[in-house]
């Protein structure tokens, strides 16, 4: 709802106001983004969380492609009717959210004083937080509320819980990586049209096809992670990007490239997308056990912070001094996460 209404008044608004509906408009797809991830990780056990991302992260790419190939034609109208027709798409998953996701059945005052639920079955696995109360207040619906009401809470012992074992360091390792490779990400249209001859149109549909391309690396990370563990595969994730980045910046730089070679460096940036968005939120409930919602919500905070860093950064450089040198920057960002990540976490699974 609020992503829909901040795109339906954004044609009547001045840039101030466009500003800050497009915060509100990120802010909403945070959040939803945010609630759909803790579905799984606070309410399914810990083995399925690989599989059930991986679904989810699928059934978002759908909607990304099904978006893109809506936005190639948008482009094709006015700013005012293309806004005004496309916030549609948010709206529609309101009523889709009412009869798709059901909550958890409440338990009868009999089996709370039991400490059952009436509905266990000796042969289903039931998922236990490894330190229920110590989760964070994300929405009154978490199974997790158990906290003890009469107890002071401590916001910073709380965030000092979450910030350790090792959920620190993963957070100084995503946002300059996740802020790097937010500058190819805002410059994507004006960067094809500019450096390779891309039309925004056709630029959006090749986005769309990489998008539906990218789908069954969703369900290839799920599997990879649960083989090898998420750390190697967010390290191998974010080394692709450093390497494809860099890539990218050459060829911007370069001038006169068949533009299918840039969209197929951007294709790898998006393919490794799969493998992060997969790999982050399982390792995320790893490192913080019992508080996963507090984590997730952080570590979403934090990408949405690294991406308006990126976003702003990327499009100041890419006027001062051009998009090769917009790309290098974000190249340098990600891989000053990457070392960040290798010097910590990986170390320390190793160790492990």
């Amino acid at each position: 709802m609020v992503s829909a209404l901040s795109l339906w008044l954004f044609p009547l608004a001045g840039p101030a106001p466009q500003l800050l509906l497009a915060l509100v408009n990120g802010a909403g797809l945070a959040g939803a983004v945010t609630i759909a991830n803790l579905l799984i990780v606070e309410r399914r056990p810990e083995a399925e969380w690989n599989t059930r991302l991986s679904w989810l992260e699928t059934a978002l790419g759908v909607g990304q492609g099904s978006a893109l190939l809506l936005a190639a034609w948008l482009s094709t109208l006015s700013a005012r009717d293309a806004l005004l027709i496309g916030a549609f798409v948010p709206a529609a998953a309101i009523p889709l959210a009412a009869a798709f996701i059901h909550q958890p059945p409440a338990r009868p005052a009999s089996a709370r004083s039991a400490g059952a639920s009436p509905d266990a079955h000796p042969a289903r696995p039931q998922h236990r937080l490894a330190h229920a109360g110590m989760v964070g207040e994300w929405g009154p619906a978490s199974p997790s509320r158990v906290h003890d009401l009469h107890r002071v809470r401590k916001p910073l012992v709380g965030l000092r819980h979450v910030l350790g074992g090792g959920f620190g360091w993963l957070l100084a390792a995503w946002i300059p990586a996740y802020a790097g490779t937010a500058v190819v990400f805002s410059l994507y249209p004006v960067l094809f049209q500019h450096s390779f001859g891309v039309a925004p149109q056709t630029s959006a549909i090749a986005f769309a096809v990489i998008v539906f391309v990218s789908l069954p690396l969703f369900i290839l990370a799920g599997r990879t992670a649960s083989r090898h563990g998420p750390v190697p595969v967010i390290a191998g994730g974010m080394a692709a990007r450093v390497v494809l980045l860099g890539l990218l910046a050459g060829l911007a730089a370069a001038g006169h490239i068949p533009y299918v070679i840039p969209l197929a460096a951007f294709a790898g940036i998006m393919f490794a997308w799969s493998y992060l968005s997969v790999a982050s939120p399982a390792l995320t409930g790893q490192l913080v056990p019992g508080a996963e919602g507090d984590a997730q919500g952080l570590l979403n905070a934090a990408s949405g912070v690294a991406g308006l860093i990126g976003s702003v950064a990327g499009g100041e450089v890419a006027g001062e001094w051009g998009y090769p040198a917009a790309l290098a920057l974000g190249a340098a960002a990600v891989a000053l996460g990457l070392t960040i990540f290798l010097a910590t976490l990986t170390r320390r699974r190793t160790r492990r």
